[in-house]
């Protein structure tokens, strides 16, 4: 038994057998639903019946009849996925893994060795250590590939099933042979795993003075308590204004969504609430706690854009929706459906919409993003056919604030788009790979190191090793954003993703709008008034 389910074992049914399997599918369909009642609300239950007779009969079939005699498990597996396919794209089965994978990332943890992998060039290779981790301890490095786990090569193999294999009990160890760039032999670090816990704010310090800037990941577990932590540190150092960053944060916990939203909201102010079919589903979920950052304490920007999703959603249209803060970048996702999660034994669940989410003004976030992702639509660019309708804010101002799907921020503001060539450089991960290169020479560069031109005849070295094409107008037109390319990825390398995302943050044209109206209006009500004329 692995994880309450058994595995390479076929099952022998009889028709008694079989017949109780029936049994137990229209039984599971009854309980499932709370009552086969709701159904007849649109079908009666002769016709439910009649489909479920349907299933039975083809599921014998296939039992008796297929060439090879069928794993019955991944008959029922496949199934249920199949229903769930049919409803939404956020409606689905979770197998064992997919289940547990769920419960690390809300529950913000997970038995593991501390780094971030990726695949380059077809080999394994670490992205970066996790500070204060075991593989950090040891000496693994950005940039090191692993060649053998547990023995056993790397060779064709997945960052998911590499991440199966490296995480496990902390306690237990995991043997890894590195590839080091610079070193002529493989070597063998034996770690023992431990406890990895998942930052869900990587960064959070000063982008200008008094000017606070938090990066909120995801909202796992820790978001709360990880950004009140986060707020009361740099008020200490004299914080006035602050910068939220929840773009390309995909969402995570309902719960962890209002918390965060409670730290700029007055107690008892409605965050969200949820409406579906069901009674049950109607929820109105209000702001409590201690309110760390609220509107007299200073003005405040939201950042967002079309990777921010479900409570990143949620937390941006609450502070709009209150005039608590202006909001700037790109139309979010749309979102806006709520999930359960219904355990269907003790390992494997269905996770199906049951609700969905509106601002306090009223605004239903979800849409339907179809179009993106099917790629009709360019992803950076918005839906001008989508509808619009308009509402007002409830903070005393009655700002406009669009519905529609998503969070239209109060100020667009579009990020440039990359060239052909910048495109390939990073799709090739060309910049990380100097930086590997280039580190084993040069490992005590500073901080403010700038890049002169012998990085960059270095790099164009590079460009023609790894036979990467260009035009010389492309290089010209592309010059300073090779020479930021090759900064912040020297700067991951040897002071870590937070001196990497410092430095971004610098050529931030976002971000950088933010400073400029925060500094220009130090008043909440003004800065909000600016954003309502879209300047």
């Amino acid at each position: 038994m692995e994880d309450g389910i058994q595995k390479g074992r076929f099952i022998m049914i009889t028709r008694r057998k079989f017949a109780l399997i029936v049994s137990a599918v229209v039984l599971f369909s009854v309980l499932a639903g709370g009552t086969i009642g709701l159904f007849a609300q649109s079908r009666s239950f002769d016709q439910i019946n009649f489909q479920l007779r349907i299933f039975s009969t083809a599921f014998k079939q296939v039992l008796d009849r297929y060439v090879t005699a069928p794993d019955p498990q991944k008959l029922i597996y496949g199934a249920i996925k199949g229903m769930m396919e049919t409803l939404d794209p956020h409606s689905v089965f979770m197998d064992a893994k997919t289940f547990r994978d769920l419960k690390s990332s809300t529950q913000g943890s997970f038995g593991g060795i501390g780094i971030q992998i990726g695949v380059r060039d077809e080999v394994l290779t670490v992205i970066a250590p996790m500070a204060g981790t075991p593989a950090s301890r040891m000496g693994i490095q950005a940039g090191d590939r692993i060649v053998k786990i547990e023995g056993k090569p790397t060779k064709g193999i997945t960052s998911d099933e590499a991440v199966g294999k490296l995480r496990g009990e902390p306690g237990s160890n995991v043997t890894i042979t590195i590839e080091r760039e610079g070193v002529s032999e493989l070597m063998d670090y034996t770690i023992t795993r431990a406890l990895i816990e998942i930052e869900s704010i990587p960064y959070y310090g000063f982008i200008a003075d008094k000017i606070g800037y938090v990066w909120l990941a995801n909202f796992s577990q820790k978001s709360g308590p990880d950004l009140s932590k986060a707020l009361q540190d740099l008020e200490k150092q004299g914080m006035k204004q602050l910068i939220l960053d929840l773009r390309s944060n995909p969402g995570g916990l309902l719960n962890e969504a209002v918390e965060v939203s409670s730290n700029f909201l007055d107690n008892g102010s409605l965050v969200v609430f949820t409406r579906g079919r069901l009674k049950e589903s109607d929820q109105d979920y209000k702001a409590s706690g201690q309110v760390l950052f609220g509107p007299k304490k200073g003005s405040m920007v939201v950042l967002v854009n079309q990777g921010s999703a479900s409570a990143s959603e949620i937390v941006a249209g609450a502070v709009q929706d209150w005039d608590r803060a202006l909001v700037l970048g790109q139309t979010s996702f749309g979102k806006g459906s709520v999930q359960n999660v219904m355990p269907l034994g003790d390992s494997i669940a269905i996770k199906l919409t049951t609700a969905k989410y509106y601002t306090p003004s009223g605004r239903c976030i979800h849409r339907d993003n179809s179009a993106w992702q099917s790629g009709d639509l360019d992803s950076l660019v918005e839906d001008s056919t989508a509808s619009q309708e308009v509402y007002a804010t409830l903070g005393g101002l009655k700002r406009k604030v669009y519905g529609g799907g998503g969070i239209t921020p109060d100020i667009k503001v579009d990020l440039p788009r990359l060239n052909r060539f910048q495109m390939d450089l990073e799709r090739k991960t060309v910049f990380f790979k100097f930086a590997i290169k280039y580190t084993v020479g040069h490992s005590n560069l500073p901080k403010d190191l700038i890049v002169d031109e012998s990085m960059v005849d270095e790099f164009t070295k590079l460009l023609k090793e790894d036979k990467i094409e260009y035009t010389p107008e492309e290089f010209k037109e592309s010059r300073d954003y090779v020479k930021q390319g090759i900064k912040r990825e020297l700067l991951s390398k040897l002071y870590g993703d937070k001196a990497r995302t410092a430095y971004l943050l610098q050529n931030d044209a976002q971000a950088q709008k933010a400073v400029e109206l925060l500094q220009k209006n130090k008043d909440l009500t003004k800065l909000l008034k600016e954003g309502q004329n879209g300047k």
